[in-house]
């Protein structure tokens, strides 16, 4: 069942009926927005529809995404800066557990939990509350090639599971095709990093985003802007080639602004930047770097995260 889920009068919105299992660029657009336009996007979850209460079938159940919506004048080639402004969320929430998935050695059975949501906390046994923290797991751009799965994570955003993806954070992307044709969706009410069991607490909601272009960054893959951090995502088929990709990039970042050699520059990330697990249970995994922006001379992409107008988390 759909709750009730915040809105403003001043945005526009699609519903989750409006969702789509990949990436593409050959679906028309089920909004048109322009730059600085604030706009909520429905989004499923794996009780969206009731199967998962029905059957215990999970392999059959996925989690698409909403989209595409055009931003009027984006071309190829730009940077997009993606907004969260606002989370809201059900008042129910699910996991499951699949053979052969997951981070655990000897694997997992198959298993399905649904947990009450309520007064901040995800309820997860008697005694046990997990605090709520919702955060968008599936964001970005349609790629200018073929069609990437919904859940698989890549140059142009999409599965990222980054935990810091959260109301008051943007994240910061390459430009593929005309408009951008932007989808998100799979939003959760608390995830550790690296999602291990296979899924988060994933939940129906909504989300208010605003796309903007920015000056060329010179950044090949996905950005997050989040709490004073500035974070790099790579991924990979492997653990070590998404966190070497992470490291590429914030190493390529912060010598730009520095102006220091690769080796100073590589000194203060060991010193100073955490490189962690954003996700490691789907066919491509994905790392992260953190650094603090106060190490940045300016601010990256010209706007401080700390700024972020009117942020706000609401449960339904």
């Amino acid at each position: 069942m759909m709750h009730k889920f915040q809105t403003l009068n001043h945005s526009v919105r699609a519903g989750f009926e409006d969702a789509s299992g990949s990436f593409t660029a050959e679906t028309a657009p089920i909004l048109e927005v322009q730059q600085g336009e604030p706009f909520w996007l429905d989004a499923r979850s794996l009780l969206t529809g009731g199967l998962f209460e029905r059957t215990g079938e999970y392999e059959k159940l996925s989690i698409p995404v909403t989209g595409p919506v055009a931003v009027r004048g984006v071309k190829p080639g730009d940077t997009l800066r993606i907004d969260v402004h606002e989370i809201s969320i059900a008042e129910r929430g699910a996991m499951v557990t699949l053979p052969g998935r997951g981070g655990f050695s000897g694997g997992l059975g198959r298993a399905g939990r649904v947990v009450e949501i309520a007064d901040g906390d995800v309820l997860f046994d008697e005694g046990i509350t997990i605090p709520v923290r919702p955060m968008v797991g599936k964001i970005g751009v349609a790629p200018a090639g073929s069609a990437p799965n919904s859940s698989t994570v890549g140059i142009h955003g999409g599965n990222m599971d980054c935990k810091d993806l959260t109301a008051g954070s943007a994240v910061v992307l390459p430009v593929q095709v005309h408009d951008a044709m932007l989808f998100a969706g799979d939003l959760h009410a608390a995830q550790g990093d690296g999602e291990c069991s296979l899924t988060a607490v994933e939940v129906e909601g909504s989300v208010l985003l605003s796309c903007a272009v920015v000056p060329d960054a010179g950044i090949r893959r996905p950005v997050i802007l989040s709490s004073g951090s500035v974070i790099t995502i790579g991924d990979g088929d492997t653990l070590d080639e998404a966190a070497r990709l992470a490291l590429d990039d914030m190493l390529a970042l912060l010598q730009t602004d520095r102006q220091w050699s690769r080796e100073k520059t590589a000194m203060l990330l060991s010193a100073a930047a955490d490189v962690s697990v954003s996700q490691l249970v789907n066919a491509r995994v994905s790392a992260k770097v953190s650094l603090a922006m106060r190490y940045f001379s300016s601010a990256p992409f010209t706007i401080d995260p700390s700024d972020s107008t009117n942020a706000q988390v609401s449960d339904a």
